[in-house]
């Protein structure tokens, strides 16, 4: 009974945030999120997360904006004895007063994928190769992509506490438009460092969490600066049952330098309900 109370109140948590506020998601990937933690070998595994929501706001005593909002969520990864292999999705579509054709407008559509391979994955010593493709048509990035690699780090690995440090260098191809410009596309390819910290920790049986923190820097030569950015996701998963589990996630980006004048810092909180196969 205490379940059934939980869940329905999860649900309706759910619900609340999404009726109250747009998801303004922020685009961090959190790659420990997807990652195993198991002896077990040649298997695959994954996750998936469907949030559907329709309300309504006031733009006038009787026109009223309608909103429908959907988001997805899909990782799979695929244990092998010495190596793993990661493929992480995330979608996220927002359309305003989806009932008239003459008002309809796309507010949001965002998304990426993943696909990393972790190589002699059980040392402490391991390395890494990445690539991702990526949309966030509300701060106007077209598209940005990557294509990397470095070494992992294991600092401290328990059946409680696991702890990574990573590092190494990437391409990031990145397409904005210029909202001062009258929408003209900017183009940027630069060379960059990437690094990053982890830690996935169960608090107990059914409360666990995993955090990421990137900092990623690279020399344009087009402004003769450097460009820096910061970014961070921390999910809480509290379990329902050995399928279902309900999550809440922040995560924020701040750029110094970004391509187009966008806002230098954006963030997002949510919750979900995830399924787990």
């Amino acid at each position: 009974m205490l379940l059934k109370k939980l869940y329905l109140l999860c649900l309706f948590t759910l619900s609340y945030t999404y009726g109250l506020t747009p998801e303004a998601n922020a685009q961090i990937l959190n790659i420990e999120r997807a990652r195993v933690n198991r002896d077990t070998a040649n298997y695959l595994t994954g996750r998936l997360g469907v949030d559907f929501s329709m309300f309504n706001r006031n733009a006038g005593k009787n026109n009223p904006n309608n909103y429908l909002q959907l988001t997805f969520t899909g990782d799979l990864a695929y244990i092998s004895t010495n190596h793993s292999y990661l493929l992480l999705n995330y979608y996220n579509y927002l359309l305003v007063n989806y009932d008239s054709r003459e008002l309809r407008n796309t507010v949001a559509s965002t998304g990426y994928s993943h696909l990393r391979t972790n190589l002699f994955r059980k040392r402490k010593l391991s390395y890494e190769l990445f690539a991702q493709a990526q949309t966030d048509q509300a701060r106007g990035l077209e598209l940005r992509t990557l294509l990397g690699g470095g070494i992992r780090v294991a600092v401290l690995r328990s059946n409680d506490v696991n702890l990574y440090f990573g590092t190494g260098l990437m391409h990031e191809h990145e397409a904005w438009k210029n909202p001062e410009l009258d929408q003209v596309l900017e183009v940027s390819d630069l060379l960059k460092s990437t690094n990053y910290f982890s830690a996935k920790v169960k608090l107990s049986e059914q409360i666990s969490t995993d955090a990421i923190a990137y900092y990623q820097v690279g020399h344009d030569d087009t402004i003769d600066k450097f460009r820096n950015r910061i970014s961070g996701d921390v999910t809480f998963n509290f379990k329902l049952n050995s399928k279902f589990s309900f999550r809440t996630n922040f995560n924020c980006v701040y750029e110094d330098e970004p391509i187009v004048p966008v806002t230098k810092f954006v963030y997002a909180i949510s919750n979900g309900v995830q399924v787990n196969f």
